[in-house]
């Protein structure tokens, strides 16, 4: 008997030790419980849903919807989140930073890099300038879905006095469909 003591003794004596450790674990960044997992690098594209004002240049937008697409990318550091939004028509491109949640993600433009140049149907020249732009997403599996919102002012330069006048304000929401590569 007192041999199954001391037997005992010495295990919860080495258990003691081993749970007192001075390199406890814990969770990694790509553990973080409640944080999504955007790690790695998704890819897919976007397309125009709705379009809003803009005078002829929501007009036109809106009669060639679906013909604007774009590609997405999103990486994921942490809790940080970035994406890439490219237009394959028009050019412009959006950098934007933001934070995940649980399922998924939210974040505005850190830039976009240039205004846009549109000659509209009826032959009237526009300038587009982003004001602002917004996206959000969630996740299941290895796809991202969600929305980018993107608002812009619309000029018209006078050819003469070479002035530009405001003209309208357009809203563009697009849809996209990310896959994890």
């Amino acid at each position: 008997m007192a041999r199954a003591f001391v037997r005992a003794a010495v295990l919860i004596a080495v258990g003691a030790v081993a749970g007192c450790g001075e390199n406890p674990t814990s969770p990694t960044a790509n553990q973080l419980p409640f944080v999504g997992q955007f790690a790695g690098t998704f890819s897919g594209s976007t397309v125009p849903v709705r379009i809003a004002g803009g005078e002829c240049v929501g007009d036109d937008l809106r009669a060639s919807v679906g013909a604007d697409q774009g590609t997405v990318s999103i990486t994921q550091k942490d809790a940080d989140v970035s994406a890439t939004i490219r237009s394959s028509s028009t050019g412009l491109t959006c950098q934007y930073n933001g934070s995940a949640s649980l399922t998924g993600f939210a974040a505005t433009a850190a830039s976009c890099d240039a205004e846009i140049l549109f000659r509209c149907t009826n032959g009237q020249p526009r300038i587009l300038r982003p004001v602002g732009s917004t996206m959000t997403a969630t996740q299941s599996g290895l796809t991202a879905t969600g929305t980018v919102t993107t608002t812009y002012n619309v000029f018209f330069k006078d050819p003469v006095t070479g002035q530009e006048q405001p003209v309208a304000g357009l809203v563009i929401e697009s849809g996209f469909n990310a896959v994890r590569r």
